[in-house]
């Protein structure tokens, strides 16, 4: 008996879990009281032929964060490329905003392409 039950709330939490982190995107107000600085690539993985039914394949890059109130940080991460967009070279530098108190979690890349109602920091009135 305590058995299902336990095994009835693990699996409740575990779905809560899953579909809690689905679709999940960072607020315009998030993004915008993060700190601004630039990543560093210093890997990235080949850029594959073909993407899936999106023309979407995964990008798996690492580098190195600069900015104002941290200290140079590794960090690595993983997102969904358009294929129709250029992929990431050894060298190149990337805009980036983070959270300083966490700058290996919280990074977001920012190639060009700002999220719908952002304003940079420097532009706000």
């Amino acid at each position: 008996m305590w058995t299902l039950l336990i095994a009835g709330v693990l699996a409740a939490t575990a779905v809560a879990l899953i579909i809690g982190m689905r679709g999940r995107k960072m607020s315009v107000a998030k993004l915008a009281s993060m700190s601004e600085g630039s990543l560093t690539v210093t890997g990235a993985n080949p850029r594959p032929e073909q993407g899936d039914a999106n023309n979407e394949a995964y990008l798996t890059i690492s580098g190195t964060i600069m900015g104002p109130g941290i200290a140079p940080t590794e960090v690595y991460g993983t997102f969904a490329r358009t294929l129709t967009r250029p992929w990431p070279q050894i060298g190149q530098n990337f805009a980036v905003r983070y959270d300083p108190r966490k700058v290996e979690s919280s990074w977001v890349l920012i190639d060009g392409v700002e999220p719908d109602g952002f304003t940079p920091a420097d532009e706000r009135a």
